[in-house]
C-alpha cells in the first residue's frame, strides 16, 4: 500500500487498514491459517478491541507516510495530507 492508497482507505473505509496491515504483516512460516477479510474481523472482534487496534496501526501508517490531518474548529475532519 502506498501513501495514496492508504488515504483513500482511510477516507472511505478505516478498518480495513486493520486488515491491509495483517496482510502485509502475515508470514505463511510463522502463522496459520490466512484468513480472509470475511473471517478476520470477526475474529479480531472475539479476541480484541477493533477500535484501539485500528487506532495504533492508522498513527503507526500516519507516522510512517508523513499523514497529517486537517481538522476546522469543532474538531472535524477536513481532509488528510
Amino acid at each position: 500500500m502506498n501513501k495514496e492508497q492508504y488515504i483513500q482507505t482511510k477516507t472511505a473505509n478505516p478498518l480495513k487498514i486493520v486488515y491491509e496491515y495483517y496482510k502485509e504483516n502475515f508470514d505463511h512460516k510463522k502463522h496459520s491459517p490466512y484468513l480472509t477479510e470475511a473471517e478476520f474481523f470477526p475474529y479480531l472482534q472475539m479476541t480484541m478491541d477493533v477500535n484501539g487496534v485500528a487506532q495504533k496501526i492508522i498513527h503507526e501508517y500516519d507516522s510512517f507516510y508523513g499523514v497529517v490531518t486537517l481538522y476546522d474548529r469543532q474538531g472535524n475532519i477536513i481532509t488528510y495530507f
